[in-house]
């Protein structure tokens, strides 16, 4: 059903539409269990954005996040990717969250980006390095379109030898001529970053520059809404990494227009906001293990305030002092987020380690145990891993591992 005006939504209703609106229901779209371009595209419809993260405890954050939509192998998701991105050119690398993918056609709603960052809104230390060496930037830019497309370290050696520029000086120069929109990247190889011209590498419409920044803002609202099932307005600002002051502003011209509607959801302390046009989803979530960066949880206090789940990623925290673990997943079950798994893949060995496994608060049933279990496997078969192993550490450590 439609929901009306100023309605009120159940907590349950609303993690349910979040499930939903993020692909990430138990029922799947497709009848094919090979993966095409077709499954990228859907996924993308529903992701808007893909945030693109270098750490590899288990594989790249965004190949996680693909899994947990469409499942595939890594390897086949990794290759489809990267087909679909720096081959046919219908995804491309900008900004637009973190460093993220996203269809081709949808870069000129980020031109105000480029334009902003022209005028020095990037971060204090590229701006200050521009704004010191224009020539030297401009040198770059000169070589990328004598030579591109080249990576950062290339930059570092004179096509006869001897010493170019200075590592650092040539990847802070890049990274300004992306954020301004000069340059894209065409291609990577093991990760790594190659730029060329933007006007070489992208369609003519990708190029274009007639969406006004008032207009692009209202659209990227509009598409967080239906990305996000039900928000708060901070929400919706940090789906698209809007400024938050313009972003505001934007958020009540939407409701003003009746484009996005208040509704209060069970449990909030502030007003959420759906689409015009959002219903009401009923449905379950499937059983699937989330990258600390995937849409549906890495805005932490919208994850707190729909799934009562406070989540940190401890990467950075010195081991002695961390709580749950180096790599740990949330598991997403029946709507819930009812697990924490810290986990890393030792492609090697062929071994999905577990050091550490924790329940939310209220425990977990055993229907609930051996569904996080499948999950392992599942998630061990897609990484080519043989064997898992559990640590001893957490509340569930035990149980799991006799299911295990």
């Amino acid at each position: 059903m439609v929901v009306a005006k100023h309605t009120e939504l159940s907590s349950a209703q609303a993690r349910s539409m979040a499930v939903s609106a993020q692909g990430l229901q138990a029922a799947s779209p497709f009848s094919s269990s090979r993966l095409d371009i077709r499954h990228l595209r859907w996924a993308f419809q529903r992701l808007g954005v893909l945030q693109i993260d270098a750490v590899n405890a288990v594989a790249r954050s965004h190949l996680l996040v693909l899994r947990a939509r469409l499942g595939g192998s890594h390897d086949g998701l990794s290759e489809l990717l990267d087909h679909t991105a720096y081959e046919r050119h219908e995804l491309t690398e900008y900004w637009c969250h973190e460093a993220s993918y996203l269809p081709v056609n949808d870069l000129p709603l980020f031109r105000w980006r480029m334009h902003r960052a022209e005028q020095g809104e990037v971060w204090g230390g590229i701006r200050e390095f521009v704004a010191e060496n224009p020539e030297f930037v401009e040198e770059v830019a000169n070589y990328v379109a004598v030579n591109g497309p080249i990576n950062a370290g290339q930059l570092q050696t004179k096509p006869k030898g001897g010493t170019w520029w200075a590592w650092s000086e040539a990847k802070v120069a890049l990274e300004w001529l992306f954020w301004t929109g000069q340059v894209t990247v065409s291609k990577r190889e093991k990760f790594t970053r190659f730029y060329d011209l933007s006007a070489r590498v992208l369609p003519t419409q990708a190029l274009d520059d007639s969406l006004s920044e008032i207009e692009a803002h209202h659209e990227l609202i509009r598409r967080a809404g239906v990305h996000l099932g039900v928000a708060a307005a901070e929400d919706l600002i940090d789906y698209f990494r809007l400024p938050k002051v313009d972003g505001r502003q934007r958020v009540m011209e939407l409701v003003e227009n009746n484009e996005l509607l208040p509704v209060q959801v069970e449990g909030w302390d502030r007003v959420g906001y759906i689409s015009a046009d959002a219903k009401v989803a009923i449905g379950v979530s499937k059983s699937v293990l989330l990258s600390p960066f995937d849409p549906l949880v890495w805005f932490r206090p919208r994850t707190q305030r729909l799934f009562d789940f406070k989540y940190r990623l401890e990467i950075y925290v010195p081991a002695a002092k961390r709580v749950h673990g180096y790599y740990v997943l949330p598991f997403l079950h029946a709507n819930q987020l009812c697990a924490r798994v810290d986990v890393k893949a030792d492609t090697k060995a062929r071994v999905l380690h577990v050091p550490a496994v924790y329940a939310e608060a209220g425990g977990m049933s055993d229907d609930v145990v051996e569904a996080l279990a499948s999950e392992l496997w599942a998630l061990a078969a897609w990484r080519n891993l043989e064997t898992i192993k559990v640590g001893q550490r957490g509340d569930l450590a035990q149980r799991l591992k006799k299911v295990i």
